[in-house]
């Protein structure tokens, strides 16, 4: 996982150097790249048993809502979504529900340390 956070920092970082005509490839590029690292966080969860699955999916799919929104205003507007609010999201998800659930991976946190958290009942599947 952390070499997935490297590549989502440099994908970030690049938008900050590239010409505006790049920055649309480049913001569909990331909020693959994000949808794809979630998913492979999820499945190494799901290994694990982790139990804030649920609530760590939910802020997944909100980044990923976030990644994929289109941005109007042009090439400044677009360099600050990546730069600023997609890397502040991103950021701030790495610090803490991440670290949480390398924590609980890494044996550092029991089942137990999760019983007190009200987590959405996953939906039937259709």
């Amino acid at each position: 996982m952390d070499e997935d956070h490297a590549r989502l920092e440099q994908a970030i970082e690049q938008a900050a150097e590239a010409p505006e005509a790049e920055l649309p490839a480049l913001h569909a590029d990331l909020a693959r790249e994000l949808a794809a690292h979630f998913a492979r966080e999820e499945d190494l969860m799901r290994v694990h048993d982790f139990p804030g699955l649920h609530c760590h999916m939910a802020q997944h799919r909100l980044i990923v809502e976030e990644a994929r929104r289109p941005v109007a205003g042009g090439g400044a507007e677009l360099r600050r979504h990546i730069g600023v609010h997609i890397a502040q999201l991103v950021e701030s998800h790495v610090l803490t529900l991440d670290s949480i659930t390398a924590a609980f991976i890494r044996g550092e946190f029991s089942p137990a340390n999760f019983d007190n958290l009200r987590l959405p009942i996953e939906p039937a599947p259709r």
